[in-house]
């Protein structure tokens, strides 16, 4: 393996638990998502009150989302408009416009790391609670912290020089 030879295993070992655990996280979700939409249509048929239902497939929504995203983010599958990095690159090089993109999407997501982050915390203290299950809103805004986080290793290590891609597609 590339990443071996060239003393990079603990970032093979990152990338591979990173990616296993998105993996998992995003398959529970979804999981939970899809069954609570079928136990909600099953209610209706049989006039049974199941609004609880329609609250856990929302919060599974809103959380696989934000972990999906950082997960394409680590396989490079992401959406891309490369109309202009397309024409920077032919300038000032591939290398160099790569950088300044992960650079810029870094920046991005520690910002959102750092606002989540903060309204996870507000959301503590002046809760918010949803109708159905009494649930704090406000521990929603750890979906979108830890998505964003994981997408900042991924920028970290393209800023860095890391191709965290080639290591990922290995696994």
């Amino acid at each position: 393996m590339i990443a071996r030879q060239t003393g990079g295993h603990w970032r093979y070992s990152l990338l591979k638990h990173l990616k296993k655990a998105q993996e998992m996280v995003c398959h529970l979700l979804i999981t939970i998502m899809v069954l609570s939409l079928f136990l909600q249509i099953i209610a209706r048929e049989f006039n049974l009150e199941a609004d609880w239902t329609e609250e856990i497939s929302r919060f599974a929504f809103i959380s696989l989302v934000f972990i999906a995203a950082s997960y394409t983010s680590l396989n490079q599958q992401h959406l891309r408009i490369s109309i202009v990095s397309d024409i920077l690159m032919r300038r000032l090089g591939q290398q160099f416009v790569f950088r300044v993109q992960s650079f810029v999407s870094l920046t991005f997501d520690v910002l959102m790391v750092v606002f989540c982050y903060e309204n996870f915390l507000e959301g503590l203290d002046y809760p918010n609670t949803s109708p159905a299950l009494g649930f704090n809103l406000g521990l929603l805004f750890l979906a979108p912290t830890v998505g964003f986080l994981l997408s900042a290793i991924v920028h970290l290590m393209e800023v860095s020089g890391t191709s965290p891609y080639q290591e990922a597609e290995e696994l």
